[in-house]
């Protein structure tokens, strides 16, 4: 009988993989060419240095051939991964602007629950409406199914009217519907890995189409959490603009594009305690000229004050006299598709690893 292990690595998963072995054999070699040059006199390895001794010369040239291959090894390999990182890039050579806002699903059913996290039409319509204000869209993250812990139960978006009317008003101004996860749990023991199976992934992908009669082809997690198995499932599903992952900037794998984690404004989320604090507006115009793709990533419910809804408009009013573009993601991904036309496609190879 033969053991079969296949295990599939991305290629600069592999690279990275393997750099480190290399480094790790470069200092095993490096002490034991030391070791030997310099005849250290270690009691307890008495035996190897007799030896040595005998045969210094050879081993000396041998370890420093070891040590030259492996550093030279070392170089290409990090040329490849400098190489690999190049070609799957996203380059963004003008300013543009994505608004994500997350978390739109049924708070009609659950406002016992989610009114007073600020989840109501009202807070909704105040952040759309500045948005609105400048002729700009957004992509809306949406949940088919939003779980209530406290009562451990979905209530599905479509029971919804009010919010349906209000998602299709926004979708027919231009905004985008994504997906964010099937029915934003993330507790273990209520709703185990609810966000990572395909069964819900896919499932949740059609409910939603056939709730708004489109296609969905954004995603991103709610949480901002993944798994490798989420990932794959998303993909799979045929979503082809990937946000909030945890790369460093935008990259192609395949015919998707994945972006960065967005710059979120709160950097206090006092969940129980109702206390959603907001940095103020000109740090985000800091970060926005830090680089050509700014992802801005909203939630409506915690623009709980007239000056935080002063800070968006403020920090839009900077946007447009920019004269930056403001995208959805799909935009952005049609956008970037059309200029890839006259330059050839950018992949993420796979190496497939077997042990027999």
């Amino acid at each position: 009988m033969v053991w079969r292990y296949t295990m599939e690595v991305t290629l600069s998963e592999f690279y990275n993989m393997f750099s480190d072995v290399l480094i790790a054999l470069i200092i095993i070699f490096a002490l034991i060419f030391v070791f030997v040059k310099f005849r250290l006199n270690l009691k307890f390895l008495r035996k190897t240095l007799i030896f040595s001794e005998r045969h210094q010369k050879a081993i000396v040239v041998l370890f420093f051939v070891l040590l030259f291959i492996l550093i030279v090894g070392f170089g290409i390999l990090k040329f490849a991964i400098l190489n690999l990182d190049k070609s799957t890039t996203v380059f963004v050579d003008e300013k543009i602007l994505i608004i994500e806002i997350d978390d739109y699903w049924n708070i009609d059913e659950t406002s016992e629950y989610f009114e007073r996290y600020g989840y109501t039409m009202e807070r909704y319509r105040s952040v759309s409406n500045v948005i609105d204000k400048y002729g700009f869209t957004a992509t809306l993250g949406l949940t088919p199914q939003i779980f209530v812990e406290e009562l451990r139960e979905n209530y599905p978006l479509e029971e919804d009217e009010e919010m349906i009317i209000y998602l299709n008003e926004l979708e027919e101004k231009g905004y985008e519907l994504a997906m964010h996860g099937y029915n934003h749990c993330r507790n273990t023991n209520y709703c185990p890995k609810y966000e990572e199976v395909w069964y819900n992934v896919l499932g949740g992908k059609m409910e939603l189409q056939n709730l708004f009669g489109d296609n969905f082809m954004t995603y991103f997690p709610p949480g901002n959490t993944w798994t490798t198995e989420q990932y794959e499932n998303v993909k799979k599903a045929g979503f082809l603009m990937i946000g909030n992952t945890h790369v460093p900037k935008a990259y192609f794998d395949g015919d998707v594009i994945i972006a960065p984690k967005g710059y979120d404004p709160i950097y206090h989320y006092g969940w129980y305690t109702l206390d959603f604090r907001h940095t103020p507006y000109s740090e985000w115009i800091d970060e926005y000229k830090d680089t050509n793709l700014f992802i801005l990533q909203l939630h409506a419910n915690t623009f709980d004050s007239q000056e935080k809804l002063d800070d968006l408009d403020k920090f839009l009013a900077h946007v447009k006299q920019d004269n930056a573009k403001v995208m959805t993601y799909r935009e952005f991904y049609e956008y970037i598709m059309e200029k890839r036309k006259s330059e050839g496609k950018s992949l993420t190879g796979q190496a497939i690893l077997e042990v027999n």
